[in-house]
């Protein structure tokens, strides 16, 4: 009883010492790796608000660079005007027809009125007799007192309640006076509305705001807001115009982020509105909340598991070792010297491991006392073991089978009839091999426009044709035309899915693989690599073949958002669409993409005569002889193939193919019919 206390005593004592060891160790870890979850919920975070502070900047100075724009159009449509007869002779009659023509053609005006030195109306595009409700009669007379163009101050116009500003040019006449003054009053609100397509998260708005407070511009939801002026706390954060997100209470009061800056690049006129981008906390650290989320959950179950495993490991290292010693215990006592604890347990530097192997130097002796009553029956045994295995007959040695011999190998058969004598290499092959390309007056014309679009940088370039005129030969040769040192180039050949698998497309095609899932962190690493080639002197080109099999609307929305990677200067990104007809209507679709085509090139099929220039001049480039085909010949495959170069070279092969095993040497109008009687087909390939 007092051995089994004691026995019990150290095995309890061992547990408890093995529990405190797991339960510190495994605290310690939790500990960690909580710091860590909070650690990195903090870079999530921070690194959340650097890409949603990235992307609101890039609206902020999209809407400064369309304003620009927009002031610098509108100056020189005011002095083109300014030279017209009409309005020089302030003609009241035909004035007005001449300003609506130009309201109609071009967007972004509210309205454009002639008025006299004196700032008497004499006519407008709208059909009023007043200045435009945000008009300064003082930069009528500065106008007229400069001769140049004069630009009014921002506001909100009473009829329309569209943000609108004024452009003022006075109309001088050959002698040097001024006879009449044009407003334009420019429509702000354009400025919005396109900047909005711009990667913010959800919920996000976008604002003009004058130097008083006023709301110019909003969207979205200007109705609501335009004419409100905000708070002072809130108008203070704007009228600084910082580079960095700031926490606010938004115009609706809830928690947001903003970011503002000029609406004017003069500096001299940077306060007199501002650009507002306004961001909803929840949507910009949604994702980092999410992951923390994740990684909490992930610690619960890690302590769930630690738990499990830590009685798993007791019962490992305790519980099963004193079973194991009882074991053992009893096995000795009924007389079974061979009871033996586990090595494991025997090589334990613990307590456990010192009655391990206590007991197995105990059973080893009382195993030593048996074997020494029976050690001369086992020598006998052995003995009597030793001769019978001598007396045994040796063991027949039976011969291996012969094996079979190998089989003969099979013989392969070449058909010659598949070789083209005479040529250095096939000449109808349909691969893109730019060596063969004949220039028929649609493919020269492609040829030369298109390498003019990619040289230049002409945003996007559209190459449309049926199917099999030669689209994708003509776009090899006109990659191979450009500057291998100065192109990089991103060849789409199968588009498909939606925005996040464009830009890995776009991405694993300039040379960076990569997992990611989102489509901001996406962007930001395109971003970064077209402005490294901008900064090493090479231009990113981003070709796509049969890019009509691009279902996903918004898979041609992210590639016309490529097009607004740009410098003040120029475009960093110029885009090839190659496709059959079917990708008009699609292009026509994403109106911002429509824009942006600059050139646009359509390949037909061949006629008759440049069906046999065609075949001669890939006859005469694979090295044969150029007049292997007939003149009726070369009729019929011009009407059976309807002129499409890709059908001409399964016919023409196929021809080839005949005479090669008839051995001819020439291909007549009777072995063509005989083509496409074989293989009808093939004229409708």
């Amino acid at each position: 009883m007092v051995s089994r206390f004691l026995f019990s005593r150290t095995l309890r004592s061992s547990s408890t010492r093995a529990w405190y060891r797991i339960a510190g160790v495994g605290g310690a870890c939790l500990v960690l790796l909580g710091a860590w979850a909070f650690y990195v919920h903090a870079e999530a975070r921070r690194q959340a608000l650097a890409d949603a502070e990235r992307s609101a900047a890039v609206v902020v100075h999209a809407v400064a660079r369309d304003e620009e724009r927009l002031l610098d159009s509108a100056q020189q449509v005011l002095l083109g005007l300014a030279r017209r007869p009409e309005i020089l002779s302030a003609n009241a009659a035909a004035c007005p027809a001449v300003l609506a023509s130009v309201t109609r053609a071009v967007p972004g005006y509210l309205d454009l009125v002639a008025v006299t030195p004196r700032g008497d109306v004499v006519c407008a595009a709208r059909g009023g007799r007043r200045l435009p409700g945000t008009t300064d009669p003082a930069d009528v007379r500065t106008a007229v007192e400069s001769g140049g163009a004069v630009l009014g101050r921002p506001g909100v116009d009473r009829a329309t309640r569209r943000p609108t500003m004024t452009v003022s040019v006075p109309a001088v006449d050959d002698a040097g006076a001024v006879r009449a003054v044009l407003l334009a009053a420019l429509d702000l609100g354009v400025l919005l509305r396109p900047a909005m397509e711009s990667p913010l998260p959800p919920g996000s708005s976008l604002t003009l705001v004058d130097a008083a407070g006023v709301v110019l511009g909003h969207h979205p939801e200007p109705e609501r807001w335009v004419g409100e002026i905000v708070g002072e706390q809130l108008g203070a954060v704007i009228a600084e115009q910082g580079a960095t997100l700031t926490a606010v209470s938004g115009l609706d009061g809830s928690a947001a982020l903003l970011l503002s800056g000029p609406l004017f690049r003069d500096p001299k006129r940077s306060h007199e509105a501002s650009v507002v981008v306004t961001l909803p906390r929840r949507p910009v650290f949604r994702e980092a909340e999410r992951f923390f989320s994740l990684q909490l959950a992930g610690l619960g179950l890690l302590a769930l598991g630690g738990i499990v495993v830590s009685g798993l490991v007791l019962d490992r290292i305790v519980a099963r070792p004193a079973e194991g010693m009882l074991r053992v215990i009893r096995s000795l006592n009924a007389g079974n010297t061979r009871a033996r604890m586990r090595r494991s347990d025997e090589a334990r530097a613990s307590t456990v491991g010192r009655i391990a192997r206590s007991l197995n130097a105990l059973g080893q002796r009382m195993e030593e006392h048996q074997q020494a009553a029976r050690h001369l029956e086992e020598q006998l045994r052995d003995a009597r073991a030793m001769q019978l295995v001598s007396t045994l007959p040796p063991t027949p040695v039976i011969p291996a089978a012969p094996t079979e011999a190998p089989a003969a190998p099979v013989p392969t058969l070449e058909t010659e009839a598949t070789a083209h004598p005479g040529f250095r290499e096939p000449p109808f092959e349909n691969v893109p091999n730019p060596r063969f390309l004949w220039l028929s007056p649609s493919h020269a014309d492609g040829l030369v426009r298109l390498t003019y679009a990619l040289q230049q940088r002409r945003g996007c370039a559209l190459l449309t044709g049926e199917s099999g005129c030669g689209k994708t030969l003509l776009t090899r040769a006109v990659v191979q035309r450009l500057e291998p040192k100065r192109y990089d180039i991103a060849l789409l050949s199968n588009p498909h899915g939606g925005r996040v698998d464009l830009l890995r497309q776009v991405l694993y095609e300039l040379g960076v693989e990569t997992a990611e899932p989102t489509r901001a962190e996406l962007v930001h690493m395109l971003h970064d690599l077209i402005v490294r080639n901008f900064r090493r002197g090479r231009e990113t080109l981003v070709i796509v073949d049969d890019a009509q099999e691009a279902e996903q609307t918004d898979w041609f929305e992210e590639l016309s958002a490529l097009l607004n990677i740009q410098t003040n200067e120029r475009s960093l990104v110029t885009i090839m669409l190659v496709g059959t007809p079917d990708l008009v209507d699609k292009v026509r679709h994403v109106a911002h993409l429509d824009r942006r085509v600059s050139l646009r090139c359509a390949l037909g099929p061949l006629n008759a005569e440049q069906t046999g220039r065609y075949i001669r001049h890939r006859l005469g480039v694979a090295g044969g002889d150029e007049a292997l085909f007939a003149a009726e010949a070369v009729a019929i495959v011009h009407a059976a193939t309807e002129g499409v170069p890709r059908a001409i070279n399964d016919v023409c092969d196929g021809a080839m193919l005949l005479a090669r095993l008839e051995g001819r040497s020439g291909i007549d109008e009777a072995l063509m019919r005989r083509v496409l009687g074989d293989t009808p087909a093939a004229a409708h390939a």
